[in-house]
């Protein structure tokens, strides 16, 4: 081709590229003066041949709210991809797209922009489907990590409400690193132990432990395991569950609690039977200190307004160093000296030191103490059971203690572990493996893995005694079973207490009786004087029109008319008055005991105190006078002693009426072994029954 024809065609094709360039041009100027649909329709006809100016102009049109084009997912279409073709773009080239301020930075914050409006309109949403979109389409969007969150946290609520441990899985199968996982975690193991634990049985327990064993609820499951195995806490139910359970956690519990039972009396015959009956008792050293300890029989004393201890034989066992001193409990006796307590043992010595404010006598192996107003728990050697971090503390009841803190209460072990969480007003302690508590001013009863087991309806409950338990609502009194079952409703007045089976029941001021069915073995039809009646020996007492009666479950009267008012039966005799006189009558009606006396009482163990001339005397079954009626007041003291009253001052007489402690004192203790105690003016002194004599005084006794 010759070079004259080459210019020609150079001409011709330069109006097409100058016209070229002049539509990208005029589609910016259109977008200048807001005409977008000529702008938009220059943009998408050049998207071929100007995909970085195209593709720059349409997504500032898609990402604007004042045209009909406004479109935020095209919008981030478009500036990807004039991102990735300014990136193509050499030097030169980026130099004249300045000219339609297309640079690298206004890229960015206009892609930022996108990134914001997206977020804001997805979020607004708020659903996780449209979190969804926004997450996996703006891949580039810094707003991606909270649109996470915010979409985890919407999935976190939806299990929640759900409340189901496949809800609660599915979450943390889908979200593995959300902020909730940790909670949605123990969500699942909660939800998933109550489910598979729903019935409460031994076998969903053992099943649950045997298919989960890394459970956190293990413990619980175990607890549950040892509750349900020891209902009514016998040295039978305990034995039989070590030997089932060797590896559950309550183990060392389950000892404890056979040693406590067997050795309740805490007396050296009942440590050695133990030894002998048990010679698989892991912790056979703590019985050979109790045996030894047992054998110590030690007594507080002050000298000089220090206490110590000495024996019974008036030697000094624990020097006089003390502010105070307690008496002992299960070897241990707690001490003090300046504002500080511990415990010492029977040989002296400080076996928990001097530094709690203050602390209580050890039960069950456990004492409560405390430092800076708070309590915690601590065992025989000292080591710390609980923290000493809460408001109260109460002793041991089946192997849980009610704890309290920030005015909340829950529960812990026997190895201080919290085992029912702080969220009761108040709680009382376990009973037949239930125990009463106030939620939201309404009592009812958990059991010890802190499931409700009787809802919150009540406005008072007293703990399960014999598998029934008092509650009170609307101010009236009833009776209920272990399965929440009413067996006497609440509309008593007053409940009095179960005696042989048979409790009173009060009613509009009138008096009758119900059993623990619930039947009401006596109308209440009697008038009630405020005294609480029980059984005794198949009887009560009824009074109508002044008289008085006995009656039995069946509503047989035993009454006579010569008589005013009776008592019941003991030792197959009954006071009765007649005229103002008291005597005494059998099963018969036969009077063995004339009316000659002021007052009369019960017989015990053969004898019964009677008054005349207002002074008080004992008699014995014929009648016959065994103490004179020398004395102001008298009473039982022990099986061989009697105490007497003259002038407010007590003495004691034996059995043939002998004076063997003068009417000096104004208290009398019996404490073991015939060793009393005697308190005169605010000193005190120690006696031997046995030997008469007394082997301690007090200086100024």
């Amino acid at each position: 081709m010759n070079k004259p024809k080459i210019y020609l065609l150079l001409l011709c094709l330069l109006p097409t590229v100058l016209l070229k360039a002049d539509k990208i041009t005029t589609a910016y100027n259109a977008l200048n003066v807001y005409n977008y649909f000529a702008a938009k329709k220059i943009f998408e006809k050049s998207i071929q041949k100007k995909p970085t100016e195209a593709s720059y102009g349409l997504s500032i049109i898609y990402s604007r709210n004042d045209n009909p084009f406004s479109n935020i997912d095209s919008a981030y279409k478009y500036i990807i991809k004039t991102l990735n073709c300014f990136n193509k773009e050499n030097n030169k080239k980026k130099l004249i797209l300045l000219k339609f301020n297309l640079s690298q930075q206004n890229i960015d914050s206009l892609k930022e922009l996108i990134h914001q409006k997206a977020f804001d309109l997805y979020k607004k949403n708020n659903s996780i489907t449209e979190l969804d979109k926004f997450i996996n389409y703006y891949v580039t969007a810094p707003q991606c990590y909270n649109a996470i969150d915010i979409r985890n946290s919407l999935a976190f609520k939806e299990a929640k409400k759900s409340n189901t441990f496949q809800a609660y899985s599915d979450f943390i199968k889908k979200y593995p690193f959300s902020k909730e996982i940790t909670e949605a975690q123990k969500k699942y193991e909660s939800t998933l132990f109550n489910y598979l634990t729903k019935n409460n049985t031994i076998e969903e327990y053992e099943n649950f432990l045997l298919k989960y064993p890394e459970s956190p609820f293990t413990a619980d499951a175990q607890n549950a395991i040892y509750a349900s195995s020891t209902p009514n806490g016998s040295i039978q139910e305990y034995q039989d569950f070590i030997k089932k359970y060797p590896a559950n956690q309550n183990q060392e519990n389950a000892w404890h609690e056979i040693y406590t039972l067997y050795t309740a009396n805490y007396n050296t015959n009942s440590f050695i039977q133990f030894k002998k009956d048990y010679p698989d008792y892991p912790y056979s050293e703590i019985v050979n200190q109790d045996i030894e300890l047992s054998q110590k029989q030690i007594f507080p004393i002050r000298v000089n307004s220090k206490w110590g201890f000495i024996d019974s034989v008036g030697n000094i066992s624990v020097p006089c160093i003390y502010d105070w001193v307690e008496n002992f409990s299960e070897g241990l006796a707690e001490c003090g000296l300046n504002n500080k307590s511990g415990f010492i043992n029977k040989t002296g010595k400080l076996t928990i030191p001097l530094i709690y404010d203050q602390v209580e006598a050890f039960k069950n192996g456990f004492a409560v103490v405390q430092q800076n107003k708070k309590y915690g728990i601590i065992n025989k050697e000292g080591k710390i059971i609980l923290p000493i971090d809460y408001d109260e503390v109460s002793d041991y009841s089946e192997g849980y203690a009610v704890v309290s803190k920030n005015d909340k209460s829950g529960y812990i072990d026997l190895k201080g572990n919290i085992v029912i969480p702080f969220i009761y007003n108040k709680a009382g302690d376990f009973s037949e493996g239930l125990a009463a508590i106030d939620f939201g001013g309404q009592t009812g009863f958990i059991d010890t893995t802190g499931n409700i087991v009787i809802q919150y309806k009540y406005d008072w409950a007293e703990s399960f005694k014999n598998g029934l338990a008092k509650v009170k609502s609307e101010r009236k009194y009833g009776i209920i079973n272990k399965a929440g079952i009413d067996i006497l409703p609440c509309e008593y007045d007053i409940l009095g207490e179960f005696s042989e089976d048979v409790i009173m029941i009060v009613k509009d001021l009138k008096y009758g009786f119900a059993d623990r069915t619930g039947n009401i073995l006596i109308s209440p039809e009697y008038d009630f004087k405020g005294a609480q009646l029980k059984f005794i020996n198949g009887f009560t007492v009824i009074e109508k029109n002044k008289k008085q009666s006995l009656i039995d479950i069946h509503g047989i009267f035993f009454t006579g008319k010569e008589f005013d008012r009776i008592e019941q039966f003991s030792e197959g005799l009954a006071a009765v008055q007649h005229k103002g006189k008291w005597g005494y009558i059998d099963k018969k009606k036969k009077l063995l005991i004339p009316y000659t006396y002021q007052s009369a009482f019960a017989f015990i163990n053969g004898i019964a105190k009677v008054s005349k001339n207002k002074k008080v005397g004992f008699i014995n079954h014929n009648g016959k006078k065994v103490i004179d009626f020398l004395y102001d007041e008298a009473d039982l003291f022990n099986s061989e002693l009697f105490s007497v009253v003259i002038d407010n001052k007590i003495g004691l007489t034996d059995f043939s009426g002998t004076l063997i402690v003068p009417c000096e004192y104004d208290v009398i203790t019996e404490l073991e072994n015939n060793i009393l105690k005697f308190e005169r003016n605010s000193k005190f002194a120690y006696f031997n029954s046995s030997s008469k004599q007394f082997f301690w005084k007090e200086e100024g006794f």
